[in-house]
């Protein structure tokens, strides 16, 4: 259940990372932007409710936001990594 809730946080990362118009990982996605970010609600608060059910409030919510934290941070990595040798600043 530990790694079904990690799961869908951070599909909901992913869903507002894509919904970003800083990304270059998936540039169809923008058209969709709106969809992208009422999406990620609903994974948001599944994932949350999946891992309290599981494991109690502080625990599910702090496992949920792990989750999707750790994706926020991991994704402009990706990003930056799949463009190497191209000048991000200036």
């Amino acid at each position: 259940m530990n790694w079904i809730c990690i799961g869908v946080a951070a599909m909901a990362a992913l869903c507002l990372y894509l919904a970003s118009p800083h990304q270059s990982l998936w540039p169809a996605a923008l058209k969709r932007q709106a969809f992208l970010r009422w999406l990620a609600v609903p994974l948001a608060v599944g994932s949350v409710a999946s891992a309290v059910e599981a494991y109690g409030f502080w625990a599910g919510a702090s496992i949920a936001l792990a989750g999707f934290m750790a994706m926020l941070v991991a994704l402009p990595y990706l990003n930056a990594w799949r463009k190497k040798g191209a000048r991000h600043v200036g």
